[in-house]
């Protein structure tokens, strides 16, 4: 990371001095280090160094200070208990300044103007269901009617915090002062990934950026920030109850010593916390199995719901927010009864006119989830430990440029989300060379929180004795809910998955996608597997000797073959041979 710093000396030179510098920028394919004049001046072109690269523990200082700080904070805002006295809460009515909000937005919004302290007020919200646009319209209430107010708010991403600052700047009916609002970012963060736009709401020298003096911040009356950045208000001297507001943004994928850091510094008995997320999709990236297993895999978020007050939707503490305006109806569906109690409603405008009507591939074009079945191979490049299926990537280069010419999309409109980082290469190199690097591809942590027009997951895996070290390993998609719940939900019209049937279908939750697609005509490609609920789980007749089951069961498989003849032609070849077996007993 920029600032990091580094050590180096001459190769194969034991009595060589050790110089010491610093990581000055991170391009694509070099890095540059920046030294003191000592290492400059004797510097020969050709020269060989080792180099040690350091681990910058600044951030993880922060979490220790931001959990030693949360001691000083109410028991309410930490645990809030199931013994916890029904919280009243005064809900002024107000004249929004969003049009477009619905009924559960207008009484989030109204139940945190009238919120004072603890315990937090959570806005639960799944894919799509606006919690950002919610959060929003919360803060420039509180700007245009408490002059007083200080908010700040946090999110886990850059690409997260830019885009709440993008919302509050382009209100119009608000009108939100330029002098008022501040984007503060991390020195580590380059100025190139700024979008002009923003530039003049950030404090920098030269093109790092800084945090401004204590003056100019208290003159603020909002600052956006990333979780970790918040700490650098801390560094500046923001004392502890200046601001009436948090807000923290996208809180189900921050880890709690991450929430702590803007909570347990700015946080008095009369601030009023306000979360915003989704404990059914992925939680924080924790990479120590110890802690993840003493509970930092869990975030304060998630851990909020384990009492009862959140957990059975008291009015006072959460709301749930149902109505998504992201996916097709059919995208929802099943996420929707497997996650969220068939709770949600799609309110996608225009869905007569969506994509998947003009796509010329697709066997059932009202039905816009395809499941395209392909028995590839998975493999890995000497001793990487990542997997890669070039079949799968072929198709799905296939796919997207039959998405381009049959539909009318931008490279930018479509997705690839595929859980192992060398079929991302992979794929990233074969689009380079058709000239469409527009087309984003990463992993499922890398699009949550985004959306594409059309969606492509690259599931990998043909290979099923390696499901244990996946499942272990927490690698891949199998064996993870969370993370197929983030995968199918990105789609806003069209949903594809390329993969092996035959093993996803080890899965509970891909099943029911495999099925779901099979059962509306909308799966292509290899056989699929034979279904488990089908009508050969019907118990076995009894019989008086092994010859009368046998013929008893081979007569059933028969009448089984010639019901499906003409629905499913290509069936019949694959059952009659294994009815020729002896296995059929079973």
């Amino acid at each position: 990371m920029h600032g990091d710093h580094v050590f180096v000396k001459l190769e194969n030179a034991p009595d060589s001095n050790v110089y010491k510098g610093h990581i000055y920028r991170v391009e694509a394919d070099e890095v540059l280090l920046k030294f003191a004049n000592d290492l400059h001046t004797c510097h020969r072109n050709g020269n060989l160094y080792d180099v040690r690269f350091t681990f910058n523990r600044v951030n993880m200082r922060r979490l220790y200070q931001a959990v030693q700080a949360a001691e000083g904070l109410e028991h309410d805002l930490l645990f809030p208990s199931e013994s916890t006295k029904r919280r009243l809460v005064n809900s002024p009515g107000f004249v929004p300044f969003t049009s477009s909000l619905n009924q559960e937005q207008i009484r989030s919004v109204e139940m945190i103007l009238g919120c004072e302290g603890a315990p937090p007020y959570v806005i639960y919200g799944p894919p799509g269901t606006g919690k950002t646009m919610t959060l929003v319209e919360a803060m420039l209430q509180i700007y245009a009617t408490r002059k007083n107010d200080r908010i700040l708010v946090c999110a886990a991403s850059n690409s997260a915090a830019d885009h709440i600052l993008e919302k509050l700047i382009s209100n119009n009916v608000a009108e939100v002062r330029e002098n008022q609002i501040f984007r503060l970012n991390a020195s580590s963060r380059t100025y190139e990934d700024v979008h002009p736009d923003h530039i003049r709401f950030c404090y920098y020298d030269g093109s790092i950026f800084k945090c401004p003096p204590l003056g100019a911040l208290v003159q603020c009356r909002i600052i956006i920030s990333t979780y970790m950045s918040s700490s650098l208000l801390l560094a500046e001297g923001v004392s502890r109850g200046h601001f009436s507001h948090i807000f923290l943004d996208e809180s189900g994928q921050a880890s709690e010593p991450e929430c702590m850091v803007p909570i347990a510094n700015f946080c008095s008995r009369e601030t009023v916390v306000v979360l915003a997320g989704d404990p059914q999709q992925l939680g924080p990236v924790v990479y120590s199995k110890d802690a993840e297993a003493l509970g930092l895999g869990k975030s304060y978020l998630e851990r909020l719901f384990e009492c009862e007050s959140y957990r059975n939707g008291g009015e006072g503490f959460v709301i749930k927010l149902v109505r998504n305006y992201r996916c097709h109806a059919a995208i929802l569906d099943l996420p929707s009864k497997l996650f969220y109690k068939g709770e949600l409603l799609a309110c996608k405008e225009d869905t007569s006119s969506s994509i998947s009507s003009t796509v010329d591939f697709l066997p059932n074009k009202e039905f816009p989830v395809l499941f395209f079945g392909i028995q590839g191979f998975d493999e890995r490049e000497e001793n990487n430990p990542s997997w890669f299926n070039r079949i799968e990537a072929s198709k799905v280069v296939e796919i997207i440029n039959k998405l381009r010419a049959s539909a009318d999309l931008d490279e930018a409109d479509i997705g690839v989300i595929t859980p192992y980082r060398q079929q991302v290469l992979k794929i990233k190199k074969v689009l380079e060379n058709w000239e469409l690097s527009e087309v984003k591809v990463g992993s499922v942590e890398q699009f949550q929180g985004q959306e594409r027009e059309v969606i492509i997951v690259s599931t990998v895996r043909s290979t099923i004795k390696h499901n244990d070290f996946d499942k272990t390993y927490c690698l891949g998609f199998l064996s993870n809910p969370k993370r197929f719940n983030v995968a199918i939900t990105r789609a806003r019209s069209l949903l594809i998955i390329v993969g092996n049937p035959h093993i996803v279908s080890q899965d509970p939750y891909w099943e029911k996608l495999l099925w779901f697609c099979a059962d509306n005509n909308s799966y292509k490609g290899c056989p699929l597997p034979e279904r488990q609920s089908s009508a050969c789980e019907e118990p076995v007749p009894k019989g008086n000797s092994t010859g009368e089951l046998e013929s008893s069961c081979h007569s059933r498989v028969r009448e089984w073959i010639q019901s499906l003849d003409e629905q499913v032609p290509q069936t019949t070849q694959i059952v009659a041979d294994a009815a020729g077996g002896s296995g059929c007993r079973k």
